[in-house]
């Protein structure tokens, strides 16, 4: 009787284990094969396709950024979580219009006027009134700030070398810094776009070591924040050259209360508004175009960063040997040059290998509006 109950034991198990795998293998087969196949049909015999609304014609052509490396024999692998690329991308895309710059009798003044804000006096102007480029330079605290009164481009530079017992620590948490932030290009009004409001701002936090600043994920440790500000549009994220760089960033510290250079000792802005009201579509390639494109090393590279980097310095060019893409998503290009048209592109993100080095993350472009559409 005992050896009959372990052999009807012994079957049950074959049978669950045989039931079990049969349940797993039915799941994996309806979740990663038939219902996206069955999608995909549905879409393509019953979903209506709305017609583009090309109404501004032929757009420019975009004006990548190429990332430098030593290398260019690079291979690229799909590195999804299936393998495979991603469903569900739309036929077409929204295109808006940049508001055109505007010329200002009072341009001079306002440059002026933001410069105050910023810790720069009139005895710090060294250029005369007549330029369109407008130069300052504090010499107390060796911070140099120019401001195009056309273009409205802002930079501010410090040489932070070496100037460790200047900041002390911060002291306010990651959303204080980022309000902060906002606040001040408020006051030198570069955030009047209501479309910085549903951004995704980047903070990065530094500390000095010896004298060189390096990034810290502790808030306590942290003398200055490097934040970059982004835009988005609907769902979609407006990217400029260099992905990892918003066309707002700024530091900022805890220096002081009133008016200094070194409370913002780095701020560079490219600032241009955005018509959101538009009814123009454009038809855009599909992403098995745009990831032919990318195996053919016909995408662009535009941000590399080597893991261990540290943001507060320069980038140098290192060799990219095999590049695998997990992520693949649709965003809006802008540059910090004044476009005509704000245009979607395809973005493809992950990591890239190389022999003898820890590797680091990769982003690479390619336009997203199809050829017919595009300038030649």
């Amino acid at each position: 009787i005992k050896q009959m109950n372990l052999t009807k034991t012994a079957e049950l198990v074959k049978k669950l284990v045989k039931y079990f795998f049969l349940i797993v293998g039915s799941y994996y087969l309806v979740a990663y094969v038939i219902f996206p196949g069955s999608v995909a049909l549905f879409k393509a015999i019953f979903v209506k396709k709305i017609p583009p609304n090309t109404i501004y014609n032929q757009l420019d052509q975009l004006e990548f950024v190429k990332k430098k490396i030593n290398n260019e024999d690079i291979t690229y692998t799909l590195n999804t979580t299936n393998a495979k690329l991603p469903t569900g991308f739309p036929y077409t895309m929204k295109v808006y219009k940049f508001k055109p710059s505007q010329y200002s009798y009072l341009a001079g003044k306002n440059a002026s006027a933001e410069a105050a804000v910023l810790g720069f006096g009139d005895e710090d102007l060294r250029t005369d009134l007549t330029v369109t480029v407008y130069k300052w330079r504090n010499s107390r605290t060796m911070s140099n700030l120019s401001i195009d009164i056309n273009s409205r481009e802002l930079y501010l530079d410090t040489d932070l070398e070496g100037k460790n017992s200047t900041f002390e620590k911060i002291n306010l948490d990651r959303n204080e810094l980022i309000n902060m932030g906002a606040g001040k290009m408020s006051e030198i009004n570069r955030f009047n776009d209501g479309l910085y409001q549903t951004g995704n701002h980047k903070l990065k936090l530094g500390y000095y070591a010896g004298k060189k600043i390096y990034e810290t994920d502790d808030i306590g440790q942290a003398q200055v924040a490097l934040i970059d500000f982004y835009r988005s549009i609907e769902e979609f994220p407006i990217l400029g050259p260099d992905p990892s760089k918003g066309l707002l960033r700024m530091i900022i510290t805890n220096y002081s209360k009133t008016p200094n250079p070194l409370n913002n000792p780095f701020i560079e802005a490219h600032y241009w508004e955005i018509d959101t009201d538009t009814k123009a579509t454009y038809p855009i390639i599909t992403v098995q175009e745009a990831w032919k494109m990318v195996t053919e090393g016909k995408a662009v590279i535009t941000q590399v960063t080597p893991r261990q980097s540290n943001p507060f310095e320069p980038y140098y060019p290192v060799s990219v040997e095999k590049v695998l893409i997990d992520n693949i998503y649709l965003a809006y290009y802008e540059t910090s040059k004044l476009q005509t048209y704000l245009q979607p592109i395809y973005v493809f993100s992950g990591k890239y290998t190389t022999r003898g080095t820890e590797g680091g993350d990769i982003t690479l472009y390619f336009p997203a509006i199809t050829g017919e559409w595009t300038k030649q």
